[in-house]
């Protein structure tokens, strides 16, 4: 066995270390000392490496502990209240677990209210089995999901961590010091690099080791534990960290456990093209894996399972919330995430994270939408690109699992790695300079969230979700705006399957939901959020319907039993002029037709047989209008004899709306200058014909509201809009 014991171990800049032990039967420990020795830039209790600039490859951190094929697995089978022994998904030999190892079994109870418990492995069996040294004190679920839009399995069980390795960086307790008023704050922040600066949210800082590569060279942390580590309030002392090493693609860490953490577990700082890989993450307060300024480009963080342990209502813990950092939006009550991000433009490959206050979080936003430290000002977050996100999977956290706040618009910005991530502001625009979308689609693709309070974003266009499995989410998709794809041909929603929760649709643009089912328990709410505050924009919303299987039941929990369909009956304006109880549903083009058929046992589509549209019941003129296809009618005025269902049940379904045979279509008009006191109203007369033939009186009239979003002159979005039947066989004046 090896010991290696110190107040701080650096690697100055051109230096290396080099710490490698594969062996079966031997340990090493890098000790970290509380005896108040400091290094000149890292400061104290640091385990690291400070290079001499970004460009400089020799200073080198090489630590490497004996291999695991894999840290983690998942419960193949229920680990129930008293068992003393789990099914693991893989072998746990193979894996090269041993007995004595410890490992943690993740919470899987719905919406933070669940705790991990860990063990120590006592002894293996056949079939994967584990003996524990212990007995489970909750439940923890093993489950699949079959999305059939693809015939790929949801995994619905219980990450199992081993935290257990044969190289550990430790050393003495956390210790509280109080905070000084003398210390310089970093740019930006409240808090400092120098130690524990006075704050009004800290007046303590709580003091573990850290470790960090900082500005050159190359850091390898590989099959390595790390414990108390991070120092709460103080800027930049994290578990593990790459500091500003700009392009780094030999940058690794590895298969590491990480555990008993102040102030995040792994940060990338000012970092490109560097691996975060198998790593595993089980007690740390605040962010698990901390993307941190906003110029960060293809980092790629791959297959790593974020834990945390603790209810989230703990009176202790506050689940794995921590005051006092220099973000509370990762870190604290307010938004603690498994993972965090403001640079979207990162590789995301197979991550799970489970108990969080939300799952993965990026936030463009943040401080102030200009990106932080030496990006500030010269990024783009709210324009920049998605990179891969593929696999991932997000659970029992309290609020968001997939989860991108404010406004996500990915643009053709010219970032690029040889500029450092930087760019000109000025390339951000949403249009080129010929008056095209500058946008750039992309997507969430194999996304799983289950039991969480919300899935999805505020604000984000040419962005969807590509085979996501959301189940038994209270939102099983939660948007408040959109718009149309750049590309001109991407789905918002494609190959998705939906059970148990509320779908909260967006305004603005043509939502298109393709080759997805819904299954039972889902509760469809249009036009969502739209008109409270600023959200949204004329409050009447596309929503294609194309390949959509469609399963019924009696509607999602907290809603109205056998309800379906929602429209929006609240006014949160300080005025009357909100219409948010638009948006149009219709069946694409070619499922309109084959609604038609009246042959028996054809597609489970989401409306009667014969229908293709559904508005709310406010745009009555619609009942008094006919075509060759047919017309429209209140939905307590039909009923489906093939599927024996009354007008009364449909009505309930429907959100008491008005179904029509054509497909409708939205017509926006939209006004400048005008104030919700004085505006007039829209009165709009339909004949039959064309407009030669408006002759005489009007077949159907209706008179439609001004709509403003906000107070008087608080925004531009106001006008007028009305779902209308396309075509020759009427005309609108």
């Amino acid at each position: 066995d090896q010991w290696l014991c110190a107040g701080f171990v650096v690697v100055e800049a051109g230096g290396m270390f080099n710490l490698e032990l594969e062996s079966e039967s031997h340990n090493a420990w890098v000790y970290i000392k509380d005896n108040g020795a400091t290094h000149p830039k890292l400061r104290t209790r640091v385990f690291g490496a400070a290079g001499g600039d970004p460009t400089e490859t020799n200073t080198s951190l090489n630590v490497k502990g004996r291999s695991l094929a894999r840290t983690w697995s998942l419960l193949a089978a229920d680990l129930e209240l008293g068992q003393t022994s789990i099914v693991l998904m893989h072998d746990p030999v193979l894996m090269g677990w041993r007995v004595g190892d410890r490992i943690t079994v993740a919470p899987t109870k719905a919406l933070g209210k669940g705790e991990g418990e860990s063990f120590e492995i006592i002894g293996f069996g056949l079939n994967n089995v584990v003996y524990l040294n212990g007995s489970a004190n909750e439940h923890h679920m093993a489950e699949a999901v079959l999305n059939p839009n693809g015939d790929k399995a949801a995994l619905r069980s219980a990450e199992v961590v081993n935290l257990t390795r044969n190289v550990v960086v430790t050393g003495d307790d956390f210790r509280h010091v109080q905070c000084r008023n003398d210390l310089p704050p970093s740019p930006g922040v409240d808090t400092s690099t120098k130690g524990c600066r006075c704050a009004g949210s800290r007046t303590k800082c709580t003091m573990g080791l850290h470790t960090i590569h900082s500005r050159g060279g190359i850091s390898r942390i590989q099959h390595t534990r790390v414990e108390k580590c991070g120092q709460r309030g103080v800027e930049g002392k994290y578990c593990m960290h790459f500091h500003l090493m700009e392009s780094c693609p030999e940058c690794l860490f590895k298969g590491n456990a990480i555990e008993y953490g102040h102030q995040r577990g792994i940060i990338v700082h000012g970092t490109h093209l560097s691996t975060l890989e198998d790593n595993v993450i089980n007690d740390v307060r605040g962010a698990g894996v901390y993307i941190e300024d906003g110029n960060e480009m293809y980092n790629n963080l791959k297959f790593n399972v974020i834990v945390c342990p603790w209810r989230r209502h703990d009176p202790n813990k506050y689940g794995c919330t921590i005051p006092g950092t220099d973000n509370h939006e990762a870190d604290t009550s307010v938004n603690q995430a498994g993972i965090f991000a403001i640079s979207a433009v990162n590789n995301w490959i197979g991550n799970r994270a489970a108990g969080s206050y939300n799952g993965m979080f990026i936030d463009p936003d943040a401080f102030g939408a200009q990106g932080r430290g030496a990006a500030r000002g010269k990024v783009c977050p709210r324009t920049q690109l998605l990179g891969r996100f593929e696999g991932n999977t997000f659970h029992s956290h309290e609020r968001f699992g997939t989860y991108i706040l404010n406004k996500n618009y990915p643009k053709n910005t010219g970032q690029s790695i040889s500029d450092n991530g930087f760019v000109d502001q000025s390339d951000c625009a949403a249009f080129t300079s010929d008056g095209d979308d500058n946008g750039v689609s992309a997507a969430f693709v194999d996304h799983v969230d289950y039991q969480n309070g919300f899935v999805g974003q505020y604000e984000a266009g040419d962005i969807g979700y590509l085979g996501h499995t959301s189940t038994d989410n209270s939102n099983l998709i939660y948007w408040k705006e959109t718009k149309n794809f750049a590309d001109g041909c991407s789905a918002h929603i494609s190959k998705g399957y939906y059970k148990n929760g509320n779908f909260a649709l967006p305004d603005q643009g043509t939502f298109i939901i393709e080759d997805t089912t819904f299954d039972q328990g889902v509760h469809i709410e249009p036009n969502h959020h739209c008109n409270v505050g600023t959200t949204g924009v004329l409050c009447m919303p596309q929503y294609i319907l194309d390949n959509v299987t469609w399963n019924g039941g009696v509607g999602a929990p907290g809603f109205p039993v056998g309800e379906w369909v929602g429209f929006d009956k609240v006014n949160d304006q300080g005025h009357n002029k909100n219409q948010n109880y638009g948006g149009i549903f219709v069946l694409s083009p070619k499922d309109a037709e084959l609604n038609r058929d009246p042959s028996p046992g054809k597609t489970k589509f989401f409306f009667p047989a014969g229908y293709s549209s559904l508005v709310s019941n406010k745009f009555d003129y619609l009942l008094r209008l006919n075509t060759s296809v047919g017309g429209c009618a209140l939905a307590s005025a039909i009923s489906d004899a093939e599927l024996g269902v009354d007008g009364i049940t449909l009505a309930r379904r429907y959100g008491n709306g008005i179904l029509c045979k054509p497909e409708l279509r939205a017509l926006k008009i939209y006004s400048r200058g005008l104030v919700s006191g004085s505006a007039p109203d829209l009165v709009i007369d339909v004949w039959n014909g064309g407009v030669n033939d408006q002759i005489g009186a009007p077949i159907a009239s209706q008179i439609i509201p001004f709509h403003q979003v906000g107070l008087d002159w608080q925004t531009k979005k106001q006008g007028y809009s009305v779902p209308v039947i396309p075509g020759t066989t009427h005309s609108y004046k």
